[in-house]
């Protein structure tokens, strides 16, 4: 199941590259008519300086409306038998406490963080730590 996981994301960012490119087409095909109106309508200069605030405004709206990936995180199961200001505590490194249970964490961190680096923390804001974190995801 691990090997899908990449795959689809790939799949994933294909297909978005494809629709972005697709825009590009487009906007390519908009603006090449509008070339051809300005060069032989009247109102050249009003038509193109329409087109221009058209196209800036359909890339902001696509800039907001683009929903932006969160950064990669990583699931840990961390057996405990201290819990010492856990919430505060793991809130200013920026790791989310999922599940509290009697002597065991459930921790979402960044991928960067290593096990290691995850005892030190836990261990230096007051937490026993009873065996090396575990990563679940």
């Amino acid at each position: 199941m691990e090997h899908s996981k990449p795959s689809l994301r790939r799949a994933h960012r294909w297909r978005r590259d494809t629709v972005e490119l697709a825009a590009v087409f487009l906007s390519v095909t908009a603006a090449d008519l509008v070339a051809k109106l300005v060069v032989d309508g009247p109102d050249g200069p009003v038509v193109l300086g329409t087109s221009a605030l058209a196209l800036l405004a359909t890339a902001l709206l696509h800039t907001w409306w683009s929903p932006h990936a969160p950064p990669p995180t990583t699931l840990w199961r961390v057996r405990t038998t201290a819990l010492a200001h856990t919430p505060a505590a793991l809130a200013d490194h920026r790791i989310t406490l999922l599940s509290l249970h009697p002597e065991e964490l459930f921790l979402r961190t960044e991928r960067s963080v290593t096990p290691a680096a995850l005892t030190t923390l836990l261990t230096t804001t007051g937490h026993t730590v009873e065996a090396p974190p575990t990563r679940i995801a």
